[in-house]
């Protein structure tokens, strides 16, 4: 289905002239519309200055956007993409910090390395499982989230530390959001008259702050800036994260009232119809899903395997993923789900050595990948993406964010001959290396960086003690036994090409994927849910885990494996059993 041929129900959300609540199922192309939404918006706006904003859950989605965007040749020069929390510190924080006396002399983005280590040493101190989970989320009115006296003890030294090194972290940033457009009606008003449109992607599973912090836009703009939120509450997965699934009537409070349609895709044209009837059994607001697509009438495949021992599940995937690439299916098409981020290293060596002609991608391991808040990070992603007009708007964004760190770390010590992304992208794209080693050619291509812009890195600490935190984790990643990372420069840059090969990630990332076959193994009751879930008398679990299965098997078009497999225990050597709805599903499974 191209963009020229969208559904009734998609063309009818698209022309909608108010707020709008669009629920959609799996597979129903809520970002299509979504992204001709913004397009329609846009071209409503003609040579109007104003901005047209969505704001994605992840990173990967604000890029997509602007990929497609492009692909269907939109200006994209009014419109703005990205994480809430990129939103609060483009448009709010930065503009308007020195209001909060806490911000108005300056502050920095907390490494994520320097904060996974502070939480470490802290557990430590107030005598914490190093796995004990912390509720670091903050509520409306300014106070802590965490109700345990001993953990509210630990999270108040932590936010004190980062306040002493004028660090703020992801949760502050929505805090401080919050109180500045609490404190300051003004700032929304400023933002209603910026924005005509506000886009809302996977709504569900976003904090409650979000809902305050745009509800604010949209009632300062009094009807001048259109709300258009999308999502599924079936596929609310982040709850135990602090997500938030409001319904209609709790979001047009939030708007003070004004009026919101709620519109509904119920489309599918992903799935054949009986991978949709499999994966309905577990939703939790009965509707109806129709298979559109070209494999709608497809029979599919559907295994269950309970039986197996957990040390035959390699062997078990590698069989199953062999009979799909027999089927002609692309190894891109293949996905392998893992319910914790631990066991995708061993399933992935595991899988190299049954498979030696096999590509993967197992992204998420990458050893660049907890620095992303870190401006060698940022400086990285240019130097290992090559010029592409698919991907210039994207890096073109990357540009504008390590200017602003460059400026914010040097206090404004920065070249006016690069003080804009075009620019500086021609100046990055300049820089080459002949070392073959991936840290070698980025120290080099780095210390070429410096230069051009007349940077001394020893005069700014903090600039110094960002590249030396983000080498020491690079190297610890290398030096980890458990970890097989390839070291060259190419395999670097294939960390940020576009995915190739067998895809492994976890349960909760793979949300938004979708794939020809798809493979979830440790499908078991303390995995699904989660035991600290299980454990929570406040947490609705079953619910939970229902969510989590609809979220995995809709991933697949048309073949779907599922394995329970036995012998996993407990630290306390408890079995862990296969989830209580897998076992209680009444299906015509697929033997083969």
């Amino acid at each position: 289905m191209s963009d020229k041929e969208l559904s009734q129900e998609q063309n009818d959300a698209i022309i909608e002239t108010g707020h709008v609540l669009l629920t959609s199922c799996p597979g129903s192309g809520k970002t299509r519309v979504l992204i001709n939404k913004i397009a329609y918006e846009k071209n409503i706006l003609g040579e109007n200055k104003k901005y047209v904003v969505a704001v994605t859950f992840t990173v990967r989605a604000s890029e997509e956007i602007v990929r497609r965007l492009n692909f269907l040749g939109i200006d994209t020069k009014h419109i703005w993409t990205g994480t809430l929390h990129s939103f609060c510190l483009e448009w709010i924080l930065r503009p308007y910090s020195c209001f909060l006396p806490e911000l108005k002399n300056g502050f920095r983005i907390a490494d994520e390395i320097y904060i996974e280590e502070m939480l470490s040493l802290l557990r430590e101190k107030y005598e914490l499982n190093q796995n004990e989970p912390l509720n670091m989320k903050w509520a409306r009115n300014g106070n802590l989230l965490e109700s345990n006296d001993t953990k509210k003890r630990l999270v108040n030294e932590y936010y004190s530390e980062l306040k002493n090194q004028k660090l703020i972290d992801f949760e502050l940033i929505l805090s401080y959001s919050t109180k500045l457009l609490r404190n300051f009606p003004q700032i929304a008003k400023v933002l209603a008259n910026i924005f005509s449109f506000i886009g809302i992607d996977e709504y569900q599973d976003t904090q409650d702050l979000l809902y305050f912090i745009i509800s604010k836009i949209i009632c300062a703009g009094n009807g001048k800036t259109k709300l258009f939120m999308v999502g599924d509450i079936d596929q609310a997965i982040y709850s135990s994260f602090g997500g938030v699934a409001k319904d209609i009537g709790e979001i047009k409070n939030e708007i003070n009232g004004q009026n919101i349609e709620q519109k509904t895709l119920t489309g599918n044209y992903r799935s054949c119809q009986r991978v949709i009837d499999f994966y309905s059994k577990f939703q939790t607001r009965k509707i109806k899903i129709n298979a559109l697509g070209k494999n709608a009438n497809e029979t599919g495949i559907i295994t269950l395997n309970k039986s197996i021992p957990s040390t035959d599940v390699p062997m078990e995937i590698a069989r199953l993923i062999k009979l799909s690439v027999d089927a002609n299916i692309p190894e891109d098409e293949i996905c392998v789900l893992v319910p914790q981020w631990w066991l995708i290293t061993s399933i992935t060596k595991e899988l190299r050595r049954l498979l030696p002609e096999a590509h993967f991608d197992a992204s998420g391991l990458s050893p660049l990948s907890k620095n992303r808040n870190n401006l060698w990070y940022k400086i990285s992603r240019l130097f290992l993406t090559q010029p592409n007009p698919k991907i210039y708007s994207t890096r073109y964004n990357w540009a504008i964010e390590i200017i602003q760190d460059f400026k914010e770390i040097t206090r404004g010590d920065f070249p006016l001959e690069y003080d804009s992304a075009r620019r500086f992208l021609k100046l990055i794209n300049s820089i080459h290396s002949n070392e073959r080693d991936g840290m070698a050619n980025l120290a080099d291509c780095f210390g070429q960086l410096l230069s051009f812009l007349n940077i001394e890195i020893l005069k700014y600490p903090e600039l110094f003690e960002l590249q030396n935190r983000y080498y020491e984790y690079i190297k610890r990643r290398f030096n980890d036994q458990d970890r097989d990372f390839p070291q060259d420069i190419e395999s670097f840059r294939k960390l940020f090409s576009e995915m190739s090969g067998i895809v492994i990630s976890t349960y909760v990332g793979i949300k938004g994927e979708e794939y020809e076959t798809v493979i979830a193994f440790g499908l078991l009751w303390g995995y699904i849910p989660h035991w600290n879930e299980i454990y929570d008398r406040n947490y609705d679990h079953l619910a939970a885990s229902k969510k989590l299965l609809y979220v995995i098997c809709s991933r697949a078009k048309t073949r779907l494996h599922l394995i329970s497999e036995t012998g996993r225990s407990t630290r306390n050597g408890t079995l862990l059993e296969i989830n209580h709805l897998l076992e209680e599903i009444e299906f015509e499974f697929d033997d083969i």
